[in-house]
């Protein structure tokens, strides 16, 4: 891996770690990315790579990306995991991969529906020539949200961050799993069945046991629960323990992490809301307003974003929601 100094001016700040690391990277050896960049870049192994973006909220300093993407290096081309909330952000994505590889950019998968997994599609599939892949459920989403998201997007990017980014979607969809044409390493994609978002993905190495596990983890902050998708949620996570039993877990949102780390933070949650949801019901509570509005949840106070009351509500409530619902 080549060392570079700081890509300069709007679209710069990435940090290119050199040397080896370790396939779990302890908090002390990630570099912080600068307030005009969007990710640091973390090797993994000689051809698995972390774009590792900030944990708070979308901005104009971030271009969208405050998410954990990544790419593998094959030996006829790049898969590129998500492409970013903006074209701007995807432009930063490029930019730090051609820190590392000069290979062609063949392959470009949206884990999921949220708008920083596949926003930046256009650019990827315009400039760069890659073929985009989502699962089947995935696109459905996107088209289904993709106004709202771009809304959304260009409010908290602002308008010229935002400028040029396109709705694109995926030319391949799949619905259970897919194994992708690299040469050197073996990528699968598997469908989840829905977690933080109803098309979540994960992007399997399964000789190397690493997997980019999109939205369905986030580690060291805090989920959002959609509606109808806290049991889905439970379930995806209780597979990829069981079924896939990854060594290195590169989550959505986040630093590269173990299994461990990744489950406590994310499934842990879950089970906190779930299960103590079942005993406010149990206890008498009436509504999914009274669970949420008593429901403890100070073990995750560690998590970033935890301090935003509204959002540990809404998780409370719509996990609440399901164990009412599954209850009649």
């Amino acid at each position: 891996m080549r060392r570079k100094d700081f890509l300069s001016g709007a679209l710069a700040g990435l940090v290119v770690l050199a040397g080896c690391a370790h396939p779990n990277p302890p908090a002390s050896r990630l570099a912080t990315p600068s307030d005009t960049g969007a990710f640091k870049t973390v090797k993994v192994n000689e051809r698995v790579y972390a774009l590792v973006g900030e944990l708070g909220q979308r901005s104009p300093s971030n271009l969208g990306n405050n998410m954990t993407a990544g790419f593998i290096i094959g030996d006829n081309g790049v898969v590129v995991i998500d492409t970013s909330g903006s074209r701007a952000g995807a432009e930063v994505m490029v930019k730090a991969i051609r820190a590392v590889t000069d290979k062609p950019i063949r392959w470009a998968v949206n884990t999921g529906g949220q708008d920083h997994r596949w926003l930046g599609n256009d650019y990827f599939r315009s400039v760069q020539g890659a073929r985009i892949i989502a699962a089947e459920e995935g696109l459905k989403d996107q088209q289904a949200r993709g106004f709202q998201q771009m809304e959304m997007a260009r409010r908290n990017i602002g308008e010229s961050g935002f400028a040029g980014t396109k709705e694109a979607y995926a030319d391949t969809t799949f619905k259970g799993r897919q194994r992708l044409d690299v040469q050197g390493v073996q990528v699968e994609l598997i469908y989840t069945g829905g977690a933080h978002t109803h098309g979540d993905l994960w992007v399997w190495l399964p000789q190397e046991r690493i997997v980019f596990a999109g939205d369905s983890v986030f580690a060291e902050r805090l989920l959002g629960i959609q509606p109808g998708l806290g049991f889905k949620w439970i379930a995806a996570l209780e597979r990829l323990r069981d079924e896939l039993q990854p060594v290195t877990v590169i989550p959505g949102h986040g630093n590269v992490t173990t299994l461990d780390k990744a489950l406590k933070d994310s499934l842990g949650y879950l089970l906190m809301l779930r299960d103590g949801s079942r005993k406010l019901i149990a206890d008498g509570a009436f509504d999914p307003v009274e669970v949420a509005d008593k429901l403890d949840q100070s073990a995750f106070a560690y998590l970033a974003n935890y301090e935003d009351k509204r959002f540990r509500g809404q998780n409370a409530m719509r996990m609440a929601e399901e164990v009412f619902a599954a209850q009649k």
